[in-house]
């Protein structure tokens, strides 16, 4: 599993409208959006490709002016739970 959080800048006035648009991308949550169009999501993917492919897809909506990823992490078995460290 892929995990994953990006800010995603909103064309000037767009930000409302591509809210919506995001929420419809399978993997991508919307959690919060700043005055100045700035979006910020989580991405969740099976594996790295699937992740590349909804990147993609989110910046080729049309509103989208960038997206840069902030947090990144895969998870080989997402069913077991960490470890704690002694």
């Amino acid at each position: 599993m892929n995990i994953s959080s990006a800010i995603v800048y909103a064309r000037p006035g767009q930000d409302s409208a591509l809210r919506e648009q995001l929420i419809q991308v399978p993997g991508v949550e919307v959690h919060a959006v700043s005055e100045d169009g700035k979006i910020i999501v989580t991405i969740e993917a099976d594996n790295d490709h699937g992740a590349i492919d909804i990147y993609e897809a989110v910046a080729r909506l049309d509103d989208v002016l960038n997206v840069a990823m902030i947090f990144q992490q895969t998870e080989s078995h997402p069913d077991q739970e960490l470890v704690k460290c002694k």
